[in-house]
């Protein structure tokens, strides 16, 4: 009789540790946004591209017209804030309301 409450004994604070650890993983995801927020995922490296050389192929080749599919605009420098607070992750502007919000019931 004695080896069952003492099995008990150590199988409740074995419990509440699983599930109060558990608790905290599955509640701390929120809290540690700002944590994972700061570091450097690379989501902006593309705002330091340069422009490749054209290619060159051999003056006998013959080749297909080439013909863009999406045209890409000359139109300068980027205005819209694209970091997050760290500066160092892309970060979606909020979306416009595109429908006006009634008042009327």
């Amino acid at each position: 009789m004695m080896k069952v409450s003492s099995m008990t004994a150590k199988i409740i604070p074995t419990m509440l540790t699983v599930v109060l650890g558990s608790t905290l993983v599955l509640s701390g995801c929120q809290a540690t946004k700002d944590f994972i927020g700061k570091r450097d995922n690379g989501s902006l490296e593309y705002q330091q591209s340069k422009k490749l050389a054209p290619l060159e192929l051999p003056a006998a080749q013959e080749t297909a017209p080439f013909v863009p599919l999406y045209p890409t605009p000359n139109v300068g420098a980027n205005t819209l804030k694209l970091e997050n607070e760290a500066g160092k992750q892309y970060q979606l502007p909020q979306p416009q309301r595109a429908v006006a919000a009634s008042s009327a019931e």
